[in-house]
């Protein structure tokens, strides 16, 4: 019975509806926004000095563990970057794009096709 219990405690429903199932218990998040996923260190190719990025937020998307940042990272426009430790069924392991929006704390809708995923911020 406790081993039911764990897994179920991993499985969680994505943006899209579907159930995953996360590799690691249940941690402390809170839902993702732009403003908690910004790089406290970022840069343009506007800036005058050389500035190094800050390290990305871990956070869980669609029960994945991972790290992402919101930011231009160095480029002219303001993206969302995300690798995450095991692959998504949508966003691999590496996925950036500038084409996104927080639907509501938590939930990014990106592209042209109205796709999304669920994403917290671990907070220990």
């Amino acid at each position: 019975m406790a081993l039911v219990q764990e897994i179920l405690g991993n499985v969680k429903k994505s943006a899209t509806g579907e159930y995953i199932m996360s590799s690691k218990p249940e941690e402390n998040t809170v839902p993702a926004t732009i403003e908690n996923l910004r790089l406290e260190s970022d840069y343009t190719p506007f800036d005058t000095e050389a500035r190094e990025l800050s390290a990305p937020h871990a956070v869980i998307i669609d029960g994945i563990r991972g790290e992402a940042c919101v930011g231009t990272l160095g480029t002219y426009s303001e993206r969302i970057s995300i690798t995450l430790d095991d692959e998504h069924p949508e966003l691999g392991k590496e996925f950036m794009t500038k084409y996104f929006i927080f639907t509501e704390p938590g939930v990014v809708t990106w592209g042209y096709d109205g796709k999304g995923f669920r994403i917290d911020k671990i907070t220990d």
